[in-house]
Order: structure tokens, then C-alpha cells, then sequence
């Protein structure tokens, strides 16, 4: 289980079995700057904490295959749908 908050509220997840909304909350409390972008920087973080391996690894590749603008971030709905679908494939995660 993880532990994350938002907007005052704490929330426990288990880091590899979410609700797409849990796994939007959780992206939420990864965006440090709260500038509305998922940066490498801020992912490979937030996969660190949540135990897993090679997280600049992983999180580089998420941004890569998830960033469909091609601005280096994971921002917008479609982003989001994209990197839920590369967690589910490629980081052993469970986002239903």
C-alpha cells in the first residue's frame, strides 16, 4: 500500500492494482511544480516510491511512449489513457 494525498485528503493504493481515477489521483500528487505536466524527473520519483526497479528507466520510456505532443511531458487525457496503458503492459501494474 501507498499513501497519497491531494487536496487534504490521504488515500492508501495498492501500487499495483488502482482504478484509472486512483491512478489519475496518484498523477496528480506527482506533479511537485503543480504545473499540470508529468515530468521524467517527477514519474522516476514517484515509481521510486512506489518500490519499483529501474524507475528512470521506466519513467523515461512512459514519457516516450505517453507523450503525444512531443513536449517531454505527460499532460492532457489522452497522455494519461496512453501512459495507463503502457503501466499496464510494461510496469506490471493492474489499472482497471
Amino acid at each position: 500500500m501507498v499513501l497519497f494525498k491531494h487536496h487534504g485528503q490521504t488515500a492508501a493504493v495498492d501500487e499495483k492494482r488502482m482504478s484509472k481515477e486512483q491512478f489519475k489521483e496518484w498523477l496528480k500528487t506527482v506533479d511537485v511544480d503543480g504545473d499540470g505536466k508529468i515530468s521524467k524527473q517527477e514519474l522516476t520519483n514517484a515509481l521510486r516510491a512506489l518500490g519499483l526497479h529501474f524507475s528512470g528507466w521506466k519513467a523515461g520510456r512512459g514519457i516516450v511512449h505517453a507523450d503525444l505532443n512531443k513536449n517531454k511531458h505527460v499532460d492532457g487525457d489522452k497522455e494519461i489513457s496512453a501512459l495507463i496503458a503502457y503501466a499496464n503492459k510494461r510496469w506490471g501494474m493492474n489499472i482497471y
